[in-house]
């Protein structure tokens, strides 16, 4: 009996909630993956610039996010267990969605600059970019479907499109289905963009893509040569 209560509102809440625990689930890979960097290297002095960029990047990973992580913990259980108004539960949201967007951000740049210093544990790193690897599906397959959302709601037209079997209007599953696609795939068969702003999108998610899967194969290479 409490089984056949629990199990739909399990449903309901992760039909309306589902965006939080998207957000959870990249926080935890992020955590993860930024904790597998360690200490940063030397670069004895060979790229200064490099090395100051690492070191502005890694006070940001290990000084700055950390304090923010307990309010971001915060803002989730109100979230969760409060009757918030929609709009503010929608701020919430894309609050979160930048957050983790200047994360992600912030780490892509760290393990493209670390190619510039002497790493010694690249297995490790291969590790570390394969739990980012994810972490910038998930949040392309986010961005995607809250940008084409937010167009519709604003201009009543889809920035994307997208060419379904019949016509059909493509559901949350189709945004990030696409993301994933950009894994063995260098188009995006049956998804374009309509606008410019749309197009550019794709022209960096596929750049992002392309250079996490050119850094794994170079840390590979560089494992099998030591």
């Amino acid at each position: 009996m409490e089984t056949t209560k629990f199990l739909p509102l399990a449903r309901r809440v992760l039909r309306r909630d589902w965006e939080v625990f998207l957000f959870v689930a990249i926080g935890s890979l992020l955590l993860v993956s930024l904790q597998l960097i360690g200490d940063m290297p030397s670069s004895q002095d060979q790229y200064p610039l490099a090395r100051q960029l690492v070191e502005i990047l890694d006070m940001l990973r290990s000084k700055v996010m950390p304090v923010l992580h307990p309010l971001s913990l915060f803002a989730t259980t109100c979230y969760l267990l409060l009757p918030l108004p929609i709009k503010l539960r929608r701020s919430i949201v894309d609050i979160f969605a930048v957050w983790f967007a200047l994360r992600i951000a912030d780490l892509f740049l760290l393990i493209n600059l670390l190619i510039f210093l002497r790493m010694t544990d690249h297995g490790q790193l291969i590790v570390q970019l394969l739990l980012f690897l994810p972490c910038l599906l998930l949040m392309w397959g986010w961005v995607y479907w809250r940008v084409d959302v937010g167009s519709r709601i604003v201009t009543g037209k889809e920035i994307f499109d997208f060419k379904l079997p019949g016509g059909a209007s493509p559901t949350i599953y189709d945004y990030f289905l696409v993301s994933f696609t950009s894994l063995i795939s260098s188009t995006l068969n049956g998804f374009s963009g309509k606008t410019r702003t749309a197009r550019t999108l794709i022209f960096a998610h596929g750049v992002m893509m392309w250079d996490v899967m050119g850094l794994m194969l170079s840390r590979a290479i560089a494992l099998v040569s030591s």
